[in-house]
């Protein structure tokens, strides 16, 4: 028999999640998480509506974008890990219904679930780090004792930099939620190639700051330049 195609898991950058996660905090069950009140806290427009739906993902938010109660589990301050971690098999239950755990790498874990959601690397590079920090932090096994660390930080990274930008800069929105340093580069002439990503919620105002940061990218990156 045919295995049915998974729901593509999330892929805003693992950052970013917990942001709206602790925000959500504030919201008892039943009350509405919007888009605007995402952006208004300070999430980039073009991230807002991933991590919204990151969340029903999770089954942290119904088809209404509406609060389950299931957010409170992520209180940093009293985390309920044996909610989480029910959370996490049932939403990720694609993954752990076909793969084995523990697995021997984290090279080998990334694998497999890139297969299992039938992702690109691009996508697993976003979509792997969120995973395995969810997982980890609810108790989850993932890999066997000793394995390598930090290939999660690594994908991140490159996660973080995966949205609409400027050739050779990481995205600005992502470096600001971040706190990252510019990229200094070390070149006396500049081949910029902009991808503005729109889609059917996106605003002539959304527009209008995609742009914005694009040019701002390209100062950094000018004014970077300049310094060497």
């Amino acid at each position: 028999m045919t295995r049915k195609p998974a729901n593509t898991p999330p892929y805003v950058p693992r950052k970013g999640l917990r942001a709206v996660l602790d925000h959500a905090q504030v919201h008892k069950a039943g009350e509405t998480l919007s888009r605007d009140e995402l952006h208004k806290r300070g999430l980039s427009s073009h991230w807002t509506y991933p991590a919204l739906a990151a969340l029903r993902f999770l089954d942290i938010l119904d088809d209404d974008d509406r609060l389950t109660g299931k957010h409170l589990a992520f209180n940093p301050e009293k985390p309920d890990l044996t909610t989480q971690k029910k959370l996490i098999l049932t939403a990720y239950s694609d993954f752990f219904e076909n793969v084995k755990l523990p697995l021997a790498s984290l090279d080998a874990l990334k694998n497999k679930f890139r297969d299992v959601y039938d992702l690109s690397e691009r996508v697993t590079n976003s979509a792997f780090p969120i995973f395995q920090s969810l997982a980890e932090e609810s108790g989850i096994e993932l890999v066997q004792q000793g394995a390598q660390k930090g290939a999660a930080d690594d994908a991140d990274r490159k996660s973080e930099g995966s949205q609409p930008q400027a050739a050779g800069v990481p995205d600005a929105d992502a470096a600001l939620l971040n706190g990252d340093i510019p990229l200094r580069v070390r070149h006396t002439g500049y081949q910029v190639v902009i991808n503005l990503q729109v889609t059917k919620y996106t605003t002539e105002k959304d527009l209008i700051k995609m742009i914005r940061t694009a040019n701002r990218a390209v100062h950094l990156m000018k004014k970077a330049g300049d310094r060497h």
